[in-house]
């Protein structure tokens, strides 16, 4: 009696662990440095051994490729084996072996991927938390690649470089490479742009798209004491899978605006994040509207330089879509 309590006090204390080796699994995994290697044994190690099961063991299965007999493996306690893997024991056939091994790499591809949209829909809630899903307007939730109009060869130009951007995002999410949009009044930038949100948005991925007026009113609410505080503000607009800033140039720029522009897309440009950027305004006179009075334009040319350098230019100079009746 005094044994096999103390035995059952050891199973006990082993259970989480063995537990978690034994759960969701498609073979019976390695046990880790803290339990013995020897302890586990085949269903046939275990009948050489003259052991006794706790529980009737699974029947053996056979390779498919060699057609080896495959037992399943157990956990030694004393002289019972308990514990039985819910798979036999993996062959070591050369066509088992490359089997697993696809496996192996395809589960790790998809818990890699599963950690990755769990992560996005973690930032996606700070993000409506702090400052609204996207920031898309309402005018906007319809401006999609399917009602956009490209009927002239520029258009239709201007289209395939914005929608190709977002059916390829994650390769240039990986080399930290945005759009740089420039054009005319009512040409369709704040539509391809909205456009790209929306695509990704409904495939999980994070993306703030404001103006540059609604960007820094949210960060000037923050610094003049909101609830939320300008440092979470910041790091939003920083960290965001995609920051898109709609018609930059168009704010009155001061110094702590211009401050603010380029600490966001300075850090962006250098963590690698992509930014997509609108304008109504040639590279010259962004850069003037943007140098706040009386300030040199150093910084203002860095960073639209920068801007270009990891950006696909899309000019968008045509007649305006509003006269001729499109919204």
């Amino acid at each position: 009696m005094l044994k096999d309590g103390l035995m059952n006090l050891q199973e006990m204390v082993q259970m989480q662990e063995i537990g978690q080796i034994l759960s969701n699994q498609d073979s019976f995994p390695v046990p880790d440095s803290g339990t013995n290697r020897n302890n586990v044994l085949t269903t046939a190690e275990a009948e050489e051994l003259g052991l006794r099961f706790r529980t009737q063991p699974p029947e053996p299965k056979t390779c498919q490729y060699c057609g080896k007999v495959l037992y399943h493996e157990g956990i030694r306690f004393a002289d019972v084996v308990s514990f039985w893997s819910p798979s036999p024991k993996r062959c070591s056939c050369p066509e088992a072996q490359a089997y697993w091994s696809a496996y192996d790499s395809e589960q790790q591809r998809i818990q890699e991927q599963e950690e990755i949209a769990r992560r996005r829909a973690a930032t996606q809630e700070k993000i409506d938390q702090l400052i609204g899903r996207s920031g898309l307007k309402k005018r906007f939730k319809n401006r999609t690649f399917q009602t956009f109009k490209a009927e002239t060869p520029k258009q239709k130009k201007a289209y395939a470089v914005a929608k190709e951007y977002a059916d390829r995002f994650f390769e240039f999410y990986q080399r930290g490479e945005g759009l740089y949009i420039e054009g005319t009044n009512g040409t369709g930038k704040t539509h391809l742009a909205a456009a790209i949100t929306l695509q990704l948005i409904n495939e999980g991925i994070p993306v703030v798209c404001k103006t540059s007026i609604e960007l820094l009113d949210n960060i000037k609410q923050a610094f003049d004491g909101s609830q939320v505080s300008e440092y979470d503000i910041l790091k939003v607009y920083k960290q965001v899978d995609l920051l898109i800033i709609d018609d930059l140039g168009k704010e009155q720029c001061t110094d702590w605006s211009m401050s603010i522009l380029y600490s966001i897309l300075n850090d962006r440009y250098e963590d690698l994040r992509p930014t997509i950027i609108t304008t109504n305004f040639n590279e010259e006179t962004l850069i003037r509207n943007l140098t706040p009075r009386g300030f040199d334009s150093s910084k203002v040319i860095a960073i639209i330089s920068r801007l270009r350098e990891v950006s696909t230019v899309i000019t968008m100079a045509w007649e305006d879509f509003r006269s001729c009746g499109y919204e």
